[in-house]
């Protein structure tokens, strides 16, 4: 199915330019040359892969050399090692995402190509990125927001992707400034951020927000400072997306995220957990946990969701996951660092409300130590092995 859709793309666009990075850029054809030089490697539960990790060039040209040979894909962060699956993929697996989620484990999650496909496919249709003319990735492509917002988007419609390292204004200043009809995606903290710095976003044609809730204040300055209607969109790594605000007009409820999909049904349990039911849904876990349901075309989510005739509306996650501008962290993974780095046994890693809404949360730590001995150098070296993103901004002692 790959093969038919990529050679479509070569021969409309194969002289055109599919991927920009700060360095240069790739068309079409130099991107499947780059794709075919790269190697396998080998993994003793998948056989021959390729591990998507690094910057947008790199996991573009992975995707690639994988679905051009049938050979699975792991996508993992650059600043992570990857995880060895721990149960056998089937033949069908196209893509495994190495991730944390809502649940706050960091396991892999297993697609194949059409269940890809189904949620790309779905967001081209819905999203109109057919009307755009360069998807602009300063967020990481090596989550699942990103990836099929931007590069699978290349690589599946012919979109293509101007890939930035970071969402700073200095290299998104420079790389909007060379299209026309941009999409834009980014997660709230991104926009907080664009607003402040007073960026020029008069190429951005459509504006979409993800990874955490939107409040109604800021989706109201983009409005009142870039003339842009900020949509919300809502999904999950396991499925994809879910729910889509299309509307022209800022909503008036800050829990509104939107009307569901085409193709996606939905309903609550008993505990008012959102429930989906998808071509989209993955194969599954490497690590299935009691209770999850994540299979056969169905994934119980973490978030408690209204659903109404006006669409859904988010209430709260029951996850174990930490949502830190909306990058979702692992407490136990958080936990062992610091125990390791100090260590004291008794270390517990929670999540709690932070002051500023982009932020979401706030990582604290509950420790077994003195007070007196819980000082700056202390918590230097309990941290020392963390991500800025990680570092407890609260601590308990006791």
């Amino acid at each position: 199915m790959f093969a038919e859709r990529w050679k479509q793309n070569l021969r409309q666009k194969g002289d055109q330019i599919a991927l920009w990075y700060p360095e240069g850029a790739l068309t079409f054809r130099e991107l499947e040359a780059a794709a075919r030089a790269l190697k396998p490697q080998i993994c003793p539960v998948l056989g021959d892969f390729y591990l998507a990790q690094g910057d947008g060039v790199e996991i573009t040209s992975a995707l690639l050399a994988g679905f051009l040979t049938g050979r699975p894909v792991q996508v993992v962060e650059k600043d992570r090692q990857r995880r060895v699956p721990t149960s056998t993929a089937s033949a069908e697996v196209a893509l495994i995402k190495q991730t944390v989620g809502s649940s706050g484990l960091r396991r892999c999650q297993c697609f194949s190509f059409d269940q890809i496909a189904a949620d790309v496919d779905r967001l081209h249709a819905v999203l109109g990125l057919r009307d755009h003319a360069v998807a602009l990735a300063p967020l990481s492509v090596a989550h699942s927001f990103g990836l099929t917002t931007t590069v699978l988007q290349t690589l599946l419609n012919g979109l293509p992707t101007h890939w930035l390292p970071t969402p700073f204004p200095t290299g998104m200043i420079e790389a909007l400034a060379q299209h026309e009809r941009v999409f834009l995606p980014g997660v709230p903290a991104m926009w907080k951020a664009w607003l402040l710095s007073g960026l020029d976003l008069s190429h951005v044609t459509l504006a979409v927000s993800a990874g955490s809730v939107l409040s109604l204040d800021l989706e109201k300055r983009v409005r009142e400072v870039f003339g842009l209607k900020l949509h919300n969109l809502y999904g999950t790594s396991e499925c994809g997306a879910i729910s889509y605000d299309a509307s022209t007009i800022p909503r008036t409820s800050e829990p509104d995220i939107g009307q569901v999909l085409p193709g996606i049904e939905v309903q609550t349990t008993q505990e008012g957990r959102l429930m989906v039911r998808s071509d989209a849904v993955g194969l599954g876990y490497d690590e299935t946990k009691p209770g999850e349901i994540f299979a056969h075309g169905e994934h119980l989510t973490w978030d408690v969701i209204e659903v109404g005739e006006q669409g859904l509306a988010f209430d709260q996650c029951l996850g174990a996951g930490i949502n830190v501008a909306s990058r979702k962290l692992g407490p136990d993974e958080i936990a062992a660092k610091i125990r390791e780095a100090t260590g004291i046994d008794g270390v517990q890693i929670s999540g709690a409300r932070s002051r500023d809404p982009e932020r979401v949360q706030d990582v604290v730590c509950t420790i077994a130590l003195p007070p007196e001995q819980l000082t700056q150098e202390f918590k230097a070296r309990a941290c020392a092995a963390l991500a800025p993103w990680e570092v407890p901004r609260r601590w308990v002692v006791g």
